[in-house]
């Protein structure tokens, strides 16, 4: 459910009562709707939860630190209520509360599964917001961002697990392009395209080529990891360049190839797996030569890195930018695959030019078995 912000005024002395709580509104405030499935039961929430009356006002649901029983939120469905309010002056507590029982909302059955895909977003996008704040300050990344980073890793895999997920994933396609969702959304197309072709992740690392059962989950874990932090190194670049309205020049496009690089010196030292680390240095490459920042080719590229190339392309083509409309994701593929365009009329095709090279991007062994994990999708042509 989209999160929105209201704001309600009432007089002195308004009494309002619902249920067994009673509130005076004297002043006014500013209100975000959440989905009841958001509160797990019989937890202690560190913030104050209210409901908006049929009066149009804004009333005392559940103290701070009270516990919310099941009872308590079957009645809300029974009064046919879709959303609670949470002040704006306590956001933070309410995102923090999402965060430490994401995975106790994921497994509940209270959120529809589109309720439980924006939750798992707005966890994922305020853990990569927080990574990139502290490679900033810190020049690394901190041990508490990469703790909060497999944590969530470890909540999404049990998501995406599920095969209703990917239908939610779906509806992600098409938005704006935006680094933190774009590395979301290249977690969620990394894990579940790995998850479904086996062979892929048994090649990822050289010195493990035979995994079971648990070392595949450990493996998606790190490949989750290096999915949500493959674009790190842009903590140093500017928003003027990252959210520019049109194509950067030269100088701005040197600055934004650095960014691999950026990126392997912030996870250097950390206990990340060498795999990760390259995959994160390599994801800018192309196959066939011509990439950033090595210039490297073929199987020079870790295979890892060589499916970031082919999903950060995806998306990026997917997804709106100020200066150019998403693209279908059929018509995506068609370009990745280098199906050149049809001319109407004897016109132009209106493909951009920079995308007739684009398959020399990419291992085309791996790009087949993409678009075929593309076609079990329910995706909009």
């Amino acid at each position: 459910m989209t999160q929105a912000a209201r704001e309600e005024r009432t007089g002195p002395g308004e009494a309002l009562s619902l249920g067994h709580l009673t509130v005076n509104h004297l002043d006014e405030r500013r209100f975000m709707s959440i989905p009841p499935g958001a509160i797990v039961p019989g937890s202690l929430p560190k913030f104050r939860i209210y409901v908006h009356s049929p009066e149009g006002q804004y009333v005392l649901w559940a103290e701070e630190g009270n516990r919310v029983s099941p009872d308590q939120l079957a009645k809300l469905s029974d009064f046919g209520l879709e959303e609670v309010f949470v002040d704006l002056d306590e956001e933070f507590k309410y995102e923090e509360y999402l965060e430490s029982h994401l995975g106790h909302i994921l497994e509940h059955e209270g959120p529809s599964d589109e309720q439980k895909a924006e939750i798992f977003s707005k966890v994922s996008t305020n853990v990569v917001k927080h990574a990139f704040a502290t490679c900033f300050g810190m020049g690394t990344l901190s041990a508490q961002a990469l703790q909060r980073t497999r944590a969530m890793i470890t909540n999404a895999l049990m998501f995406i697990a599920e095969s209703k997920s990917l239908e939610a994933l779906t509806k992600m396609i098409g938005h704006d392009y935006k680094t933190y969702e774009h590395a979301i959304k290249v977690l969620w197309f990394t894990t579940a395209f790995l998850s479904s072709n086996l062979d892929i992740m048994e090649r990822i690392d050289p010195d493990r080529p035979n995994l079971d059962k648990s070392q595949r989950i450990e493996m998606l874990r790190h490949c989750g990891v290096a999915a949500l932090l493959h674009d790190i190194g842009k903590a140093f670049i500017s928003q003027e360049i990252l959210n520019k309205n049109g194509p950067l020049s030269e100088v701005e496009w040197e600055i934004m190839k650095r960014h691999p690089f950026s990126g392997l010196a912030m996870l250097i030292d950390t206990d990340i797996p060498l795999f990760v680390k390259k995959a994160v240095l390599h994801h800018h490459e192309d196959f066939h030569g011509g990439g950033y920042p090595m210039g490297l080719e073929g199987m020079n590229i870790t295979i890892l890195a060589r499916v970031f190339r082919i999903i950060d392309a995806f998306d990026a083509m997917t997804s709106r930018r100020p200066y150019k409309e998403a693209v279908l994701p059929l018509k995506a593929a068609q370009i990745m695959v280098g199906t050149p365009e049809e001319k109407t009329n004897g016109g132009p095709s209106g493909q951009d030019d920079r995308d007739q090279g684009m398959r020399r991007c990419f291992d085309e062994e791996l790009l087949r078995k993409f678009i075929v994990f593309l076609g079990n999708m329910k995706l909009n042509d």
